[in-house]
């Protein structure tokens, strides 16, 4: 009977990848922990690289962005975005095209911006698409992150606030928090937009 028991214990974990269940002394959370580090060290192994793309008019009118896992030639992650401010051989070498360091969503895991506009007349009005890394372990576009005007990340208080000039002399200033995978809006506020 114990040869049968000890034949029949390796086959459990192989046919259940080798890993412990909460039964063997580790616990939900441990094992969530365990597949959450291995979904970072996933993502580390990416790299991004970008092309500028130009339009009939010969400015620069769209971004395509590509992610490779290291060692791998073929693209894992491909998107194409149009720029809301079109962009000459001249103004195109002044821009961080690509952010991803940054944790936009607080979950610990670097995730992807890519710069689509700035707009200087009358106001600096900075804009991006952004991408989240998911437990998944793939992208997944913010769609509401492209409305946002010159977004900044504040770990600290997990928030995310933009602010924009919404008329002659006045500047709006909202704050956002994550919410089931969504930004929410939470507080809005007026001031001044010189003299403040």
């Amino acid at each position: 009977m114990k040869k049968i028991f000890y034949i029949l214990i390796p086959m459990m974990l192989v046919a259940c990848g080798g890993q412990k269940s909460p039964q063997d002394g580790e616990t939900d959370e441990e094992v969530m922990d365990a597949e959450r580090k291995l979904n970072i060290e996933h993502r580390k192994k990416y790299h991004f690289e970008y092309q500028l793309v130009k339009d009939d008019d010969g400015l620069y009118g769209s971004i395509v962005v590509k992610g490779r896992e290291a060692g791998d030639n073929s693209p894992v992650f491909e998107c194409k975005h149009e720029l809301e401010d079109p962009q000459s051989d001249d103004s195109r070498s002044d821009i961080d095209w690509i952010n991803d360091t940054e944790d936009i969503n607080f979950d610990g895991i670097p995730d992807l911006q890519i710069f689509l506009m700035c707009y200087t007349r009358g106001q600096v009005a900075r804009k991006f698409a952004a991408y989240v890394w998911t437990s998944r372990g793939q992208f997944e576009e913010v769609e509401e992150w492209t409305d946002l005007c010159n977004p900044e990340i504040h770990p600290e208080n997990q928030t995310i606030t933009e602010n924009y000039r919404s008329d002659i002399n006045e500047r709006t200033y909202n704050t956002y928090k994550w919410k089931d995978g969504k930004l929410e809006l939470i507080h809005t506020r007026k001031g001044k937009f010189f003299g403040e």
